[in-house]
């Protein structure tokens, strides 16, 4: 009998483990995939010059402390997002509005006026330290900035930040939600922001995927058992029984549940969870959340002065930047396709995928059938709907009034099962950082559980 079965080796599960056998318990991780790292995945090119992250990639060295304690434990090295250069806005009609990048765009006066109020209400809102309100849980986010008199421009902007940030429309998730999303992460204008006050400023040369591969070496392989989905768990009063649909069992005196809420539901878990919590976890959304990164010999875009961060009211795409690796002579645009438009594009042939998103750039950048957009030498598009393990990214959407009704329960421990994931951190939701520091809580949580039935049983 182990003293914790970890189910899932995303971040949460590997650092829940990690921190679990460091307090002396015996762990074993089980993970459907052939894998680590869940919903972080680097993909190695085939010109051998790096690699293409299809999920997570971004840190931050001076907020971040778990994750960038990994990257300088693992020795790696890391690349500043690229902010030198003009950025381009497109408009629901197609138009372009070149801009600097780092100001609001030049829409016209009394747009851009109205843009900042609500940018800066809602970051206020988000600095404020009371728990979310019922009263907000209950509204759309796009009805929330309506009723603030959002303009029309004001009110795609953010719808925009919805689709890059859950994959999901405005109208998707409750302005509580959104809200404390943004609270959990130093603010909206941190979420959003590419350089050193934000999440997006940094991103690892050789690929994040060096930091679940770090935490499985330091683990060890014989601890993590990769293609075993879980087929049930039942809960007994002193232990835990895994069943893997290869036929293996795993007995435990605990059970940390690593996996998205929205995928409870799939495991067949005995006794049920409690109503409350069934009925939250089954109603959590996980976004339209994709990737599309072209890679091409060199960064043609920087030559006609851009910095490489777009941004659309149209789609298919929603924000690009560029994510090159210049010492390696990678170079490439990454392009989110999110929400709405991304459930569109994910149901088009992989050539159309490809054809739509390469004219687009075209389009963005006013360039020709005869410039370099059309000719890159590599194309990796990712779609984390179409993963069974994932089905969607990044962190799942509680339903409208459910993030205030069940907060009693969401993410509790239940019996001997204990969850985490990125959605239930209270540092840096939806990003690595929060996907260990709820691995790291996780862990905590047991530790001090089988301390309380049996002290002499932990360390």
């Amino acid at each position: 009998m182990f003293d914790v079965v970890v189910v899932g080796a995303g971040l949460s599960g590997l650092q829940a483990a990690y921190s679990a056998q460091k307090a002396g318990l015996s762990v074993v991780i089980l993970e459907a995939r052939d894998r680590v790292g869940g919903k972080v995945w680097s993909v190695p090119l085939a010109s051998k010059r790096g690699t293409a992250d299809m999920g997570a990639a971004w840190v931050n060295d001076r907020l971040q402390k778990r994750v960038w304690s990994f990257i300088e434990q693992f020795g790696l090295q890391v690349v500043k997002q690229r902010l030198d250069g003009k950025a381009v806005m497109q408009t629901e009609d197609g138009d372009r509005i070149v801009y600097p990048y780092g100001i609001t765009p030049e829409f016209t006066p009394a747009e851009k006026k109205n843009l900042e109020f609500i940018r800066d209400h809602i970051q206020a809102a988000s600095l404020r330290p009371e728990r979310p309100s019922p009263e907000n849980d209950n509204v759309t986010l796009d009805q929330y900035v309506r009723n603030l008199g959002a303009c029309p421009k004001t009110v795609q902007m953010v719808n925009v930040w919805s689709r890059v940030m859950h994959g999901l429309e405005s109208t998707e998730q409750s302005a509580a939600w959104f809200i404390d999303y943004c609270r959990r992460n130093r603010g909206l204008l941190s979420v959003r922001a590419d350089d050193e006050t934000g999440g997006n400023h940094l991103r690892i040369s050789t690929g994040a995927q060096q930091i679940p591969n770090g935490l499985a070496h330091l683990l060890g392989s014989s601890n993590i058992h990769l293609s075993s989905p879980v087929a049930s768990i039942e809960d007994h009063r002193s232990h835990v029984t895994i069943t893997t649909t290869t036929g293996r069992t795993f007995v435990g005196k605990k059970c940390i549940i690593s996996l998205p809420s929205t995928m409870y539901r799939d495991l067949n878990i005995s006794p049920p969870l409690p109503a409350p919590l069934q009925e939250v976890a089954n109603s959590t959304l996980l976004g339209h959340y994709n990737k599309a990164i072209v890679c091409y010999d060199r960064p043609w875009w920087r030559d006609l002065g851009y910095n490489g961060f777009i941004m659309s009211y149209k789609g298919p795409v929603i924000v690009g930047r560029d994510t090159s690796v210049d010492e390696n002579g990678f170079y490439a645009l990454t392009c989110f396709v999110n929400g709405r438009e991304g459930e569109k594009w994910a149901k088009l042939y992989p050539h159309e995928r490809r054809r739509v998103v390469l004219e687009q750039l075209a389009a963005m950048y006013d360039v020709g059938l005869d410039s370099e957009v059309y000719r890159p030498i590599e194309f990796f598009e990712q779609i984390w709907k179409h993963e069974p393990y994932s089905k969607g990214a990044l962190a799942p959407v509680t339903a409208l009034g459910h993030y205030t009704k069940f907060d009693s329960v969401y993410g509790k421990p239940v019996g001997n099962l204990h969850f985490v994931g990125t959605e239930f951190s209270t540092e840096w939701k939806g990003y690595m950082e929060g996907a260990l520091c709820s691995g790291e809580q996780g862990a905590k949580g047991v530790v001090e559980a089988l301390r309380r039935q049996s002290p002499r049983a932990v360390l």
